[in-house]
């Protein structure tokens, strides 16, 4: 009997032992045993970034040969002294309406900028020319035609002239030196414009563009006409107590300064053909 309770005693403590042996799972082990793709979703790990290094750009140390510095230096050198095949084209002059000019009128010689104002005469246009030598006075008349060996006076055009920047001896000239061209060509003017003017509109005579004629005076000067016409300017200034030239050289002046001013006698009674 005691051999067989003493064989019970030694199973029970055995297996209680073996009980004691036998390891309980923590609750952070249950965790840790579930998958991780049942509970997160799955991700490549994530790290420090790596930075990339700027790579810096060294200055080229390449320098060319001394001959080719040499060349490209005497090249910048020789801009501006001669002829060379890259020189830029000269610009082509621009025509003008002095172009078909044939014979002007001096109105100012400037030694000082060798520039002579001339007064063309088909056209009443003031020009600017380059001066060939400085004998040519105020209102001489001088050749300003497209031949060459003609111009003595005068070389190339240099532009327009405009009437507010003349001199105050220019500008006092020019009416002088108009007035001295149309008694020159007064057959053509007393032929063109005093014998055959005539009334503008119901109100107004082609007499009265003339400055310093009115109404009563125009009709005067038609009465004295008649029929036969002026003979010569100095008929007609006597006759009619004016003077003429001075008059017309005076709205010739005016026309030239204002462009807007019409009828143009400027245009109707020029060029002189006679």
């Amino acid at each position: 009997m005691l051999a067989s309770s003493e064989i019970i005693r030694d199973d029970f403590m055995s297996g209680f032992s073996r009980d004691r042996n036998v390891k309980i799972p923590k609750k952070s082990d249950k965790k840790s045993s579930a998958k991780p793709s049942q509970y997160l979703p799955t991700r490549p790990a994530e790290g420090r970034k790596e930075v990339v290094k700027k790579v810096e750009h060294k200055p080229r140390t390449n320098r060319r040969p001394d001959n080719q510095r040499r060349q490209s230096q005497t090249h910048r050198g020789n801009r501006g002294r001669g002829n060379t095949s890259r020189d830029k084209p000269q610009r082509q002059r621009r025509p003008t309406p002095l172009d078909d000019e044939v014979w002007a009128r001096v109105i100012e010689n400037d030694s000082k900028t060798n520039v002579i104002v001339a007064l063309g005469e088909s056209k009443m246009l003031l020009g600017r020319f380059a001066a060939k030598n400085s004998n040519s006075s105020v209102g001489d008349r001088i050749y300003v035609g497209v031949d060459g060996d003609k111009r003595t006076d005068v070389g190339d055009i240099l532009g327009m002239a405009k009437m507010e920047l003349l001199s105050n001896s220019a500008a006092s000239d020019l009416p002088l030196i108009i007035q001295l061209f149309i008694e020159e060509k007064a057959a053509h003017f007393i032929k063109a414009f005093f014998n055959i003017a005539g009334p503008l509109s119901l109100k107004q005579h082609a007499f009265e563009l003339l400055p310093g004629i009115g109404k009563k005076k125009a009709l005067q000067m038609v009465e004295v006409r008649g029929s036969s016409g002026f003979t010569s300017i100095e008929h007609l200034n006597e006759s009619c107590t004016i003077d003429a030239a001075e008059l017309l050289a005076k709205r010739f002046v005016a026309e030239m300064g204002d462009r807007n001013l019409q009828p143009r006698l400027t245009e109707l009674l020029l060029p002189v053909t006679a």
